[in-house]
């Protein structure tokens, strides 16, 4: 189990794009709650590349369309990300402080800005506040080695049974994966590993009461 988790292929980082912006002319009901990007197109530039290459496959959050409570009114909040497919060995060596990796942030996020401005063209000039995250950043926030995103898919454990008893694992490593729906279906699972079907199914009845 442990040679398992030791040698489990990790998936390349995340890099982040927090916006605040004014959403003056903007018409919420016209927009949708998130994107998908291609920066390069499906096919990419060429073999090796395609909807997994790096940063190429951009995703554009838009929470305020299903929630306006997230931002004062007359302003929106965006996140665009690449998630997964920006490499934690441009930034293995950066100073967080340094002019360097502030102007790597920088260059790095071109990409993403591209990806918002396909659906705000003017964004740039909506922005009252930007906050970029490099993978350094998910590393140091998210406790990940190397910025990771998590497992890759064929490395997941399959379940989280352990030889100790009552002990079992519960996270993105385990099956279904990464993730907030799937990791909180994995601990419901593991949880229910706990207790018989029958038990399980009283509980369900009294969440139906």
């Amino acid at each position: 189990l442990l040679f398992k988790t030791d040698t489990a292929e990790q998936t390349g980082s995340f890099f982040h794009l927090h916006l605040a912006i004014k959403a003056d002319g903007l018409d919420l009901s016209e927009m949708e709650a998130h994107y998908t990007v291609m920066d390069r197109s499906l096919s990419g530039n060429g073999p090796g590349d395609g909807p997994c290459g790096e940063l190429n496959m951009i995703a554009v959050s838009n929470p305020c369309v299903i929630d306006k409570s997230l931002a004062p009114e007359g302003y929106i909040v965006l996140h665009a990300y690449g998630a997964g497919n920006e490499p934690y060995e441009l930034w293995k060596n950066a100073t967080r402080s340094s002019p360097e990796y502030k102007k790597l942030k920088q260059e790095r996020a071109e990409v993403l800005w591209r990806a918002i401005e396909s659906v705000i063209p003017d964004v740039r000039d909506r922005v009252v506040l930007e906050l970029v995250g490099s993978p350094k950043t998910h590393a140091r926030f998210l406790r990940r080695p190397n910025g990771t995103y998590g497992a890759a898919t064929e490395d997941y454990l399959k379940d989280g049974s352990t030889p100790i008893e009552s002990l079992v694992l519960a996270g993105d490593g385990i099956f279904p994966g990464i993730g907030v729906p799937a990791v909180a279906l994995n601990g419901a699972s593991s949880a229910n590993s706990f207790v018989s079907p029958l038990t399980q199914w009283k509980c369900l009845d009294k969440l139906k009461r």
